[in-house]
């Protein structure tokens, strides 16, 4: 882009409409670090912090920093001026604007300053150039699917725009495309979270949901995004966010990751949910007898009530976790210092539950 500017670059001073300005020059020779700028970059510079010092925002100076910007796409006071100058001129100005930075993107998709700028000009034309946007979007991650710049403005636009459910749509295709791509998997999330809940009920809604992970799963087992996906829900989604050991209520996730393991048992985040899924009705056990026991005021639990059948309820999933985590161990060792730390959060668990046993 730089290179084409030069090409054709006529200097300032030759230009007519700039003839009232008197350039800046930068500092001298004596510079600590005095950076090789191009003639041509240094010479619009000089222009460029003429205006600075003026404060004009203007059609002319708009043009400048076209310059600038092609010169040094991170230029981030050339962008930001840009923008003001925008501002100034009105709507008139838009869409060549977003034209600009179309040319940009396809040269330089993953320059921060060019996000935010089309940012800033998408949301000044509204819900009216949602669709625009999308494209702009979908053409930056068919190239990159994983360009964290066009995920985070597809977010901004679709809560601009309200449009969640074709968002949702969007990110299933690219799951479908490539289950791997967490940044796929974070806009599903951030679309849930975000978006109206419909009404019906919310567990057949979470059913659903699990099927699609599930789905996901079965493509690529060892795959973690869909994993950490399928937690996810549970402690990031009201109104299960609101409930202790939200996912440990679901026997669909224990039937998940029993079906995952048959295909491929040395699945190592199948053994880590599984675990989890245990620990959650360890926890869910211990918090119904501990209230039954204050209900009826026992301290000692014999072996032919209700509460040592919670009790005996809460050993077995400990001994369920733990042989899990043993698992994951095994087909993660990498990971064992944390398998253990769980494991021992199991056996204090274990020693309080049988302690109430007579």
């Amino acid at each position: 882009m730089a290179a084409a500017a030069a090409s054709t670059y006529v200097p300032y001073s030759q230009r007519p409409e700039w003839a009232d300005v008197a350039p800046i020059q930068l500092e001298g020779p004596e510079r600590v670090a005095a950076i090789q700028y191009t003639v041509e970059h240094l010479d619009a510079y000089g222009y460029f912090r003429a205006v600075l010092r003026s404060g004009e925002l203007s059609a002319r100076v708009l043009a400048l920093t076209t310059d600038m910007i092609r010169f040094n796409q991170a230029d981030y006071t050339a962008w930001r001026i840009r923008w003001l100058c925008v501002q100034q001129l009105g709507p008139q100005a838009l869409p060549a604007e977003l034209d600009f930075t179309h040319a940009v993107m396809l040269e330089n998709a993953k320059n921060y300053q060019l996000w935010n700028h089309r940012r800033l000009c998408a949301l000044q034309v509204g819900p009216s150039g949602a669709d625009r946007e999308n494209d702009f979007t979908r053409e930056a991650i068919n190239y990159d699917e994983k360009n964290y710049h066009a995920w985070a403005h597809r977010q901004a636009i679709v809560k601009m725009s309200g449009r969640w459910e074709a968002e949702l749509e969007f990110a299933a295709e690219m799951i479908g495309r490539d289950v791997r791509n967490n940044s796929a998997w974070n806009q599903r999330m951030f679309v849930l979270k975000n978006m109206p809940r419909p009404g019906g009920d919310p567990v057949a809604w979470m059913r659903s949901e699990l099927e699609f992970v599930a789905a996901a799963i079965q493509r690529a087992p060892r795959n973690e995004a869909p994993w950490v996906y399928l937690t996810g829900l549970f402690v990031t989604l009201e109104p299960w966010a609101s409930q202790p050991r939200a996912m440990s209520r679901f026997p669909e996730v224990h039937t998940l990751c029993c079906e995952a393991l048959a295909d491929c048992p040395s699945c190592a985040p199948a053994h880590d949910v599984l675990a989890q899924y245990y620990e959650g009705l360890a926890a869910i056990g211990v918090a119904r007898a501990a209230a039954e026991m204050a209900a009826t005021g026992s301290v000692i639990v014999t072996a032919d009530n209700e509460i040592a059948g919670m009790i005996t309820s809460v050993l077995q999933a400990c001994e369920f976790a733990q042989t899990s985590l043993d698992e994951a161990t095994v087909a993660d060792p990498m990971r064992a210092p944390y398998w253990y730390h769980r494991q021992r959060g199991l056996a204090v668990t274990m020693a309080e539950a049988a302690a109430r046993l007579a």
